[in-house]
């Protein structure tokens, strides 16, 4: 259809910080973010198991860019989803996209289907 390749990497990361750090560092090495012949745009999204900005945060905003939720919607809370009190799941893409939208789901089929509640973006793909 001409508008390219869509790479979309859905993650859970670790719960402890030593784990979370090692999986950060290889999600961004040559195999896998960073590999050249990957052609197409890219998003990685998931349970990332960190609230604050730590080194899993750092590591991948700085080869992609973070759908900051905070813009979007007054709440940034995903886990866990009957009263969510912490922000554990993200979504980073690269340049060749643009955020249009982004929600928060909410719903009892949500609710049943995760512990989080899902995040739903809509992105342009660049020309």
């Amino acid at each position: 259809n001409g508008i390219g390749l869509l790479h979309v990497f859905n993650v859970h990361l670790g719960t402890a910080f030593l784990e979370r750090r090692q999986q950060a560092r290889k999600l961004i090495n040559a195999a896998i973010l960073n590999n050249q012949e990957l052609a197409g745009a890219r998003i990685m999204l998931g349970d990332f198991n960190e609230w604050t900005r730590g080194l899993t945060t750092r590591l991948l905003a700085s080869h992609l860019t973070s759908a900051d939720i905070r813009t979007h919607l007054p709440r940034s809370k995903t886990y866990p989803g009957v009263l969510p009190f912490l922000h554990l799941d993200h979504i980073y893409f690269d340049d060749a996209l643009t955020l249009e939208r982004m929600t928060l789901h909410r719903s009892r089929t949500a609710l049943v289907a995760s512990d989080h509640l899902p995040l739903v973006a809509d992105f342009q793909i660049k020309k």
